[in-house]
């Protein structure tokens, strides 16, 4: 990951689906990722995760990864 996308991940603001495809948060400043070069808009797949990683996402997702508030 880059430096910036790195950043975003350790502090839940993108995180990654098994398959591989890009997870923004909606608590996500939209300017602040366009500076950060971080593309959101359509679709972004890294590829596939193995099992391993599969596990560690998940986990991300589960307590890292900010969710907004409305609609949970």
């Amino acid at each position: 990951m880059t430096p910036s996308m790195d950043h975003l991940f350790d502090r839940g603001f993108i995180s990654f689906e098994d398959d591989g495809r890009l997870l923004v948060s909606l608590v996500a400043h939209s300017a602040s990722l366009h500076r950060m070069e971080v593309e959101v808009e359509g679709e972004r797949n890294v590829g596939p995760c193995s099992s391993r990683q599969g596990r560690f996402l998940k986990f991300h997702r589960d307590a890292v990864f900010l969710r907004s508030a409305v609609g949970m």
